[in-house]
């Protein structure tokens, strides 16, 4: 059992220990919270009795082995190098930097230490992914793709309202880009590679933080045009269209959904649907195995380290041609 310790009381973080106890290789050995009380009822709803409010303690603490970590995005590199310093294998919610050259630096300073370093994104380790990638190979030559990916936040109205969340904080690294863009930029590397050339606008509030964005990637016969926003709800999703068939996928967070439809108009469920604890299991999972078969650096690690690297990279160039800027910290 891997020892595992916890940055963050959220939501997410929820789901994921939930993700990590169905694959029964963890054992959540530590919480950290600026707050004490609220690290200690997080601590207690999980089963762990140990909690820190100071993060050089719990980095250097010995009863750890990993770490995840589900902060707020402009602390994700700073805390990631923290604990891999102190010889910790480390999992970071999306977006795991925010640029290519914070996680090209992180991704050196883990390879030296002989560590994991790992971006928690659900599409790469869920069990729909390789029926997509066979469903992607059944529809022929590709005509067009539209990745999608527009949720009404559930803090909108915070935000409407006058407040400040921090997801609409743009000295926190946030916005929509990182918070759902992130997802299509991964999809579209995912399934149809590096492309040529990209594209990208986008749509800001009044307080700066870009509301949603569309992005288009060019490759050799055709375009990807990707649309992700925070100040609204999609009603159709994402579709791929070849041809000889159309994938469509109703999320792409998720590659949950996902419907193959051949040019006579018949259907066939590719992909269902999954708790959220089920999907987090996958990353969960491929999170542990790296770590036991960590000896190969090669394989599927240096596979998923390379995609990360790539999209990264291309959210690089999203950042660039839409005018994104975050504060420095």
């Amino acid at each position: 059992m891997l020892k595992l310790a916890t940055i963050g009381t959220s939501q997410i973080c929820d789901s994921f220990l939930g993700g990590a106890k169905l694959t029964g290789k963890f054992e959540h050995t530590a919480v950290y919270s600026r707050n004490y009380e609220t690290g200690k009822a997080f601590g207690q709803k999980h089963g762990c009795k140990n909690v820190f409010t100071s993060l050089e303690q719990m980095a250097s603490w010995e009863d750890i082995d990993c770490v995840y970590i589900a902060s707020p995005n402009v602390f994700h590199a700073q805390q990631s190098k923290l604990f891999l310093e102190n010889g910790k294998h480390v999992l970071c919610e999306k977006p795991i930097a925010t640029s290519a050259k914070e996680y090209e630096e992180l991704k050196l300073l883990a390879d030296e230490k002989s560590l994991v370093y790992m971006e928690a994104i659900i599409p790469p380790h869920t069990s729909f992914h390789k029926p997509i990638k066979d469903a992607l190979g059944k529809i022929g030559k590709i005509s067009m793709a539209k990745i999608d990916f527009c949720q009404r936040s559930s803090k909108l109205d915070a935000y409407l309202a006058g407040e400040t969340p921090n997801i609409f904080n743009m000295s926190l690294h946030a916005g929509a880009l990182m918070d759902l863009g992130v997802y299509c930029v991964y999809a579209a590397i995912d399934l149809f590679g590096v492309p040529k050339s990209v594209g990208a606008n986008a749509s800001y509030l009044s307080n700066g933080a870009d509301s949603g964005g569309v992005a288009i990637f060019e490759y050799d016969d055709f375009n990807a045009v990707l649309t992700y926003a925070k100040n609204g709800q999609s009603r159709i999703g994402s579709e791929i269209v070849g041809e000889d068939g159309t994938l469509t996928i109703k999320s792409i967070g998720q590659y949950s959904g996902a419907t193959l439809i051949d040019r006579h108009g018949n259907e066939t469920e590719i992909s269902g649907i999954l708790s959220k604890e089920e999907l987090m299991s996958g990353e969960a999972k491929a999170f542990a195995d790296f770590i036991v078969n960590h000896a190969e650096t090669g394989g599927r690690y240096g596979d998923i380290s390379k995609l990360c690297l790539e999209v990264h990279r291309c959210m690089d160039f999203v950042k660039k041609k839409s005018g994104i800027v975050y504060p420095r910290p």
